[in-house]
């Protein structure tokens, strides 16, 4: 069967004016620039906004108006595939961003963004302007030099809005499209065949579907059968008026059964006679049956089979086109019913799945401790951002003996359930070692061993881990192989790298730890590498270098404030690109210290 070519649509068939002009205002007010929406053929669909003055003098003129309007004609067509997307200048030498609109293949509308020139029009040329179009010179030449020029950032700029507004509003249109299209299969359905309407069950409406075929067309019976992608093999799912005993008779598998593969790919299968066919497999029960002339179609959910639909005579018979076309369209519900039964199964065990991830990722939220602990001489700011409802971040205070605060930081490699569970078991064991043990290598050499006996072989974690003295004089801290902190003072940075490996690859791996002297203005700052490696839609990092500067930019927040600033920086500098991994900040900035030093650790056990 022939497919009706596409109608032809406008973009106000799927949005409305008002919304339209909204998002272009919108638009033009973010940008400070003209913005005009235009049908393929250059004319406007609504009001442009934001137009210059030059613009406006040059439409004033009835020459000058037919020659804007056909600059915009040019600006709106797309002439191949590779015109998509560019910039158009007018008669006038002003340059604009074209991006068309286009949903399913169709070109709906065009946006024109900006109406400047690339540099300062000439005096010449736009007297030149005046006088072929009869505008006031005087006027004109103001309103040219009111004209801001281009520059090539401002350019690329443009043309990224042109981009940004044309697909939104494409996908915006496309899903109405959609949902048309969708609304028209559904009414196409039911008018075919309204066997199904009080079915819900998968089960019930096959049965009935396969009876009421058998009512409606006379048949000595009907089978329905689903294919098994895995094996095959078509099994039956729904009969009419078929003995056991001939269900019995044996598999039926496709490529094993030349009329089931023919209908399958996509045509009406006739068999004259099911006693004598050499396409039958057997060919024997069916005589026993007593079945002689069969139909069969393929039960095809967009090009994707899903299982056959045989009706049976007890007699020679030859199918009327009425029959086959109903028979055909009978096929299509019947795969239809059992593909969205199918797409129900999946999105309730979806959906289950995402509660159970919404629970575990509660429950790791808790574990992650939700402010940070109050301190008489720094202030502790934190950030925790997951890409899913779980992930293998997490950072930890943890209370010390003596007013001792542990801080720790951990990347576990991986995304999702598996991380979080390897989370859960890093900060459990961390926190059981670091308990009284205030040898930080021996803390991070224990905890390597636990993790390497927990984990497999190509799963392991970054840690940073380091204990603050109760006077704010020092930290000592320990690097499994994690991010290296930063450390600003007097506005240069160093890094915290002493320990060693990450944790759970190397069951016999050793470990360092280092010690730093800390003073009143030093600022910390502990991240996952989810924050420097943030990509924007031209595949740069975020990086060491732009942290460096926006920490520069807000060091005299407090921690709290500056953390929260440095993941803003960073959803700016990606933009619309999805992040690709977990973020979590942690910052210590020392405000005061302690008049009397407190001493070194005591070694641990």
């Amino acid at each position: 069967m022939e497919r009706n070519a596409a109608p032809k649509h406008h973009l106000l068939d799927f949005l409305d004016a008002q919304t339209l002009r909204g998002l272009q205002d919108s638009f033009a007010a973010v940008s400070g620039l003209p913005i005009a929406l235009v049908d393929p053929h250059g004319k406007p669909i609504v009001p442009a906004a934001a137009s210059s003055e030059f613009c406006r003098l040059m439409c004033q003129s009835p020459s000058g108006r037919l020659a804007c309007q056909a600059s915009i004609a040019e600006a709106a067509r797309i002439h191949s595939p590779r015109d998509l997307k560019g910039r158009h200048t007018c008669h006038a030498g002003l340059a604009r961003h074209t991006a068309p609109i286009v949903v399913d293949g169709q070109h709906l509308a065009t946006i024109l963004i900006g109406e400047r020139p690339p540099e300062p029009l000439a005096d010449e040329h736009v007297r030149d302007l005046a006088r072929r179009h009869k505008i006031d010179p005087e006027q004109l030449t103001e309103a040219a030099a009111g004209l801001q020029d281009w520059p090539g950032r401002q350019m690329a700029a443009a043309n990224d809005l042109a981009q940004l507004l044309a697909n939104s509003l494409a996908r915006l249109c496309y899903r109405e499209h959609q949902l048309r299209l969708r609304t028209e299969e559904l009414s196409t359905l039911y008018q075919a065949a309204g066997l199904v309407a009080g079915g819900g069950d998968l089960q019930k409406v096959l049965d009935r579907i396969a009876a009421q075929v058998r009512q409606t067309m006379k048949a000595k019976a009907v089978s329905i059968r689903l294919l098994d992608e895995t094996t095959g093999e078509l099994t039956i799912k729904a009969v009419s008026s078929l003995s056991q005993e001939y269900l019995s008779k044996g598999p039926v598998t496709v490529t094993e059964n030349p009329i089931d593969a023919d209908a399958l790919a996509g045509n009406l299968v006739y068999v004259e006679d099911s006693r004598t066919d050499p396409r039958v497999r057997y060919p024997a029960q069916a005589r026993k049956e007593g079945l002689v002339s069969a139909l069969v179609a393929g039960m095809v959910y967009r090009n994707r089979p899903v299982g056959v639909m045989r009706i049976y005579m007890d007699t020679v018979y030859r199918f009327s086109d009425y029959e086959r076309s109903l028979l055909w369209a009978l096929a299509s519900q019947a795969a239809t019913a059992v593909v969205n039964a199918r797409l129900y199964e999946e999105a309730r065990a979806a959906e289950r799945q995402q509660r159970q991830l919404q629970y575990a990722g509660e429950i790791q939220r808790r574990m992650i401790p939700q402010k940070p602990p109050p301190h008489d001489h720094v202030q502790l700011g934190c950030v925790y951002s997951p890409l899913m409802d779980v992930g293998g971040d997490f950072y930890d205070f943890i209370p010390l003996g003596k007013g001792h605060l542990g801080i720790t930081i951990a990347d576990v490699v991986g995304k999702g359930v598996p991380a979080s569970l390897m989370m859960a078991s890093l900060r459990s064991a961390l926190r059981t070692y670091a308990e009284g043990i205030y040898d930080l290598d021996k803390v991070m050499a224990r905890v390597n061993r636990h993790m390497y006996r927990d984990t497999q072989t190509s799963e392991f974690a970054t840690v940073f881990y380091g204990v603050l003295s109760p006077d704010a004089r020092r930290l000592t801290y320990c690097n499994a192989g994690h991010s290296p902190p930063l450390l600003l003072r007097d506005g240069n940075f160093r890094v915290l790298d002493v320990g060693g490996t990450v944790v759970g690859m190397d069951p016999g791996a050793t470990y360092d730890k280092g010690i730093l002297h800390l003073f009143v203005g030093d600022i910390l700052v502990l991240y996952t590498d989810g924050l420097i490696d943030a990509i924007n839609f031209d595949d740069e990092r975020f990086g060491v270098e732009r942290l460096h500067k926006s920490i520069l930019a807000y060091k005299d927040l407090d921690a709290g404030q500056l953390a929260q600033q440095l993941l803003w920086d960073v959803r700016r500098f990606k933009g619309l690109a999805d992040l690709i991994d977990d973020i979590t900040i942690v910052i210590v900035k020392v405000v005061s210290q302690s008049l009397t030093p407190t001493p070194l650790l005591p070694p641990g056990n």
